[in-house]
């Protein structure tokens, strides 16, 4: 769905994190896919968020370089970085890494509570040196976690679950969207698929379409206006200009 007051040039960083939270999930898992779950999921997801969150700090808009392409990237390079980093982990520090954290998971649900070094040392049958000595090395390879770069004065860690009043809004724009794109041309309602939906970058929709990247950004940009004077007309109550041919249809989602 396109965000509302959707500009190319929206640069602030904690407002592209935000709203690309959902693209570091897709890609985390997508890589949780490819080896087989060999790597914890939950590591991935640190460690793409930790990508976007970089990305979204050295992004400069530039014309027809989207920040979802950009930050795709940058994800990926660090979840190939960390994929390599534990592909230097002995095969015993990894089966090690395994067995810790079975036995932590093991002792919290039986204490209902984080068991201590003595309890999960006795547990895994070894002295509460050899566990540290364990850990030591584990960590020596681990991705610095999120609370390095925690804070309460970051809007991107507070709680933005919606109330019932935005989710009631949320509801009346995306309907106000769906007619909207109806009412598209289908050239520029075939752009916005590709890019919104599809998730292809300008010079793939640009290969799509046979035409220049600048002439993509050309279609975007008249589509969103319109797509915007459409909603404004629908909440001003305002005699809608006459509908255009029908455009493609989009993904349910939007």
């Amino acid at each position: 769905m396109l965000p509302r007051g959707y500009s190319e040039q929206a640069c602030n960083p904690e407002k592209l994190v935000s709203a690309h939270m959902g693209l570091a999930r897709r890609i985390a898992w997508h890589i949780h896919g490819r080896v087989n779950g060999r790597v914890e999921i939950d590591d991935l997801l640190q460690v793409a968020y930790l990508g976007l969150l970089d990305a979204a700090q050295r992004y400069v808009a530039q014309p027809g370089t989207p920040f979802s392409a950009y930050a795709g990237i940058r994800i990926r390079g660090a979840l190939m970085d960390h994929l390599r980093s534990q592909s230097n982990l002995a095969r015993a520090t990894l089966k090690m890494t395994a067995r810790i954290r079975q036995a932590e998971q093991s002792l919290a649900h039986a204490l209902m509570r984080q068991p201590n070094d003595e309890e999960l040392a006795r547990a895994l049958d070894m002295p509460v040196a050899e566990l540290s000595r364990w850990r030591r090395e584990i960590d020596s390879v681990q991705t610095r976690s999120l609370d390095d770069v925690y804070s309460d004065h970051l809007s991107m860690f507070r709680d933005t679950t919606p109330g019932a009043e935005e989710l009631m809004m949320q509801d009346t724009l995306r309907l106000q969207l769906r007619d909207a794109i109806a009412r598209l041309p289908e050239r520029e309602a075939l752009v916005l698929q590709l890019y919104f939906v599809e998730e292809l970058n300008v010079y793939e929709v640009a290969e799509v379409l046979g035409v220049t990247t600048g002439r993509v950004s050309q279609i975007k940009k008249a589509a969103i206006e319109r797509l915007r004077r459409f909603i404004a007309e629908a909440e001003t109550g305002a005699p809608p200009a006459p509908v255009l041919p029908a455009s493609l249809p989009l993904s349910p989602s939007v």
